[in-house]
């Protein structure tokens, strides 16, 4: 069994100078291979330079020459993970790499397709802003209604999949939204999920780069989408 951690990354230079110390070390307590599949997004910082410089053989590095989005980043990540499984995290780490043997143990316990770490069942951490904790519990009502199934952390992207289902699934998504996405066609597919506790996080160094505007227009034509899923199983 190979593990594949893939992170998108735009203009993350600060964070990414962490990987060594935070994310490496979990993985060394894994009984299973792994790899690190970084994708960074067209940054404008010293993100690749800083990506470069960890010297680790299981660590990959993936560039886009623009900024093409989260979407097109993670879609990189699923084509060049070589895992049997994928784990995706933030680049700013607001979901901590101690958590990936959460999940692992989760899915192995579980008997399940995949694992959502949910930061409604962990907890959210101090700091976190107040418009983005009203955000994400009215995006996962909706979207929970929709599914059909109790769920409680839609549009996180802190998952694990069995990488074979993820590479199957044709995903069209420009933005945050694809998270939700990937959830519903999995599920669409008759996929099974288990959800985990997963606190989240303020941010150490940098900016947010979510623009919510845009990412409410996103997710209401992804509204519109999965209603067509859902009566037309086949277009998923």
């Amino acid at each position: 069994m190979k593990l594949s951690v893939v992170i998108p990354c735009f203009n993350e230079e600060e964070n990414v100078r962490r990987f060594a110390g935070e994310l490496l070390p979990v993985l060394d307590t894994l009984q299973m291979e792994s790899e690190v599949v970084l994708v960074d997004d067209g940054s404008r910082d010293g993100t690749a330079r800083e990506i470069k410089n960890i010297r680790d053989v299981r660590v990959h590095l993936f560039t886009h020459e623009k900024n093409q989005g989260l979407s097109a980043a993670m879609r990189t990540g699923i084509a060049a993970a070589t895992g049997d499984l994928i784990v995706f995290l933030d680049s700013d780490l607001t979901f901590h790499p101690k958590l990936i043997p959460q999940l692992i143990s989760a899915f192995e316990a579980g008997h399940v397709d995949f694992v959502i770490g949910s930061p409604k069942l962990g907890g959210y951490g101090k700091d976190i802003p107040a418009y983005r904790l009203f955000v994400s519990k009215v995006a996962n009502w909706v979207y929970a209604l929709l599914l059909g199934k109790p769920v409680t952390s839609i549009n996180q992207i802190l998952r694990l999949y069995k990488t074979p289902q993820l590479k199957e699934l044709h995903l069209t998504s420009r933005g945050y939204e694809i998270n939700a996405e990937i959830l519903f066609k999995l599920v669409f597919k008759g996929r099974t999920f288990v959800e985990v506790p997963a606190e989240l996080t303020a941010r150490q160094f940098g900016v947010s780069k979510l623009n919510y505007m845009r990412e409410f227009r996103r997710h209401a034509v992804l509204l519109l989408k999965i209603i067509w899923w859902k009566f037309s199983p086949q277009s998923s």
